[in-house]
């Protein structure tokens, strides 16, 4: 084993489905096949039980450490820090430990590195609830105070960091995450990628994935879906995602829609519906107002779909040409770009060859060259 040990924040990979859970997962995955796994702790501790065996989480086997007690995690940091010990002492003393989530634990000597995903919860368009952007802003800048390396999922959330949050350029590492996870699954269900939720076998459709909240922009999607729907198109969309902050705005709006008939909003998809979902769309829609690195674009691009999204933020930098990209603002726009990706035959391969340049095994790679990275700066412990 060469390189430093290193414990992971592994509690969101045992119970969030996307986003920080997929993250986490998928690192640890991707380190394990790249034979990293002897050099890693994984923190698991939760009240909560895992909603994944060890097979599913690619761990069965393996020489993977970890320290998996049923505790509140409310609890944790005024007992590490009643005792006098930080979570890499309850590790068996790594040397470094890598925060993957905001909810911060102590930490005694370790090297500290964290990820931060974006900084939207600063936008002033109110993305998320005035409390939630206060308390969120606080992690953040404690993660920044806090550790040696901050890694970032695109060079959008690194200008981010630098300029909103005062971090030093120099220990901003950007690792992009991966979406090689949907190729494990879509050979299971490549044989059947029917629309069947939507009744006739074969009646094409759109699909958005994501959670429905005034930052992900379904009302002037839903704007955009009308206008084809006025004239003529025959597609179908699908909405595939929970409520999430300002949801009440789209709710509202598909309620009084013309097109409501033809709208289908599923809350809650089974892994494995979902992707047989991504793999019957006629094209995959995502005019986000605001992405730290967005991820379900580039799984509907992996599988080939033709893919609309907004042209701000991260989104350029990550789908390049590879996808149709629209002002979000513009319902108009919206419409345009689904047309023209429908019509674009070449569109899906240019965006399958995009996505293939994403993935886990690379985002581990970066992750543990921060990590190695640290050996050569004096000392273990904060900078």
């Amino acid at each position: 084993m060469t390189g430093p040990r290193v414990g992971i924040d592994y509690r969101p990979a045992l119970v969030n489905r996307e986003g920080i859970g997929r993250y986490t997962r998928e690192l640890v995955r991707a380190a394990v096949e790249l034979g990293l796994g002897p050099r890693l702790c994984l923190f698991a501790t939760t009240l909560a039980p895992g909603r994944y065996s060890d097979a599913e989480l690619g761990l069965a086997g393996t020489a993977v450490g970890r320290l998996r007690l049923r505790l509140p995690s409310r609890i944790l940091g005024p007992l590490m820090s009643a005792t006098g010990r930080g979570v890499d002492d309850w590790l068996g003393g790594v040397e470094v430990y890598h925060h993957t989530q905001p909810n911060l634990l102590p930490v005694r000597r370790a090297a500290e590195v964290a990820t931060l995903f974006d900084c939207l919860y600063l936008d002033p368009r109110g993305f998320v609830d005035a409390a939630s952007s206060a308390r969120m802003e606080q992690a953040s800048r404690a993660q920044v105070r806090r550790a040696r390396r901050i890694l970032v999922p695109s060079r959008y959330v690194a200008r981010e960091v630098v300029e909103r949050l005062g971090a030093d350029p120099q220990r901003v590492v950007v690792a992009e995450l991966g979406c090689d996870h949907v190729l494990r699954a879509a050979p299971d269900v490549a044989g059947n990628p029917g629309p069947g939720p939507l009744g006739p076998r074969g009646a094409p459709y759109l699909l958005t994935v994501c959670r429905v909240d005034a930052r992900k922009n379904h009302a002037r999607m839903l704007e955009a879906f009308e206008l084809l729907f006025r004239s003529g198109r025959p597609e179908h969309w699908i909405v595939a995602g929970p409520r999430g902050h300002g949801f009440e705005e789209f709710a509202a709006a598909l309620e009084r829609s013309p097109a409501r008939d033809r709208v289908q909003w599923r809350e809650f998809v089974p892994e494995h519906e979902l992707w047989t979902l991504y793999l019957g769309a006629s094209a995959f829609v995502f005019a986000s107002l605001g992405e730290g690195f967005g991820l379900p674009p580039l799984e509907a691009m992996a599988l080939g779909v033709p893919a609309v999204v907004g042209d701000v933020t991260s989104l350029p930098e990550l789908c390049l040409d590879a996808a149709v990209r629209v002002d979000p603002l513009d319902p108009e726009a919206i419409a345009w770009g689904i047309e023209t990706a429908l019509g674009d035959p070449g569109l899906g391969e240019r965006g399958r060859a995009r996505a293939s340049c994403f993935t886990w095994k690379e985002c581990a790679r970066k992750t543990f060259a921060a990590y190695d990275a640290l050996l050569g700066e004096a000392g273990p412990g904060r900078g």
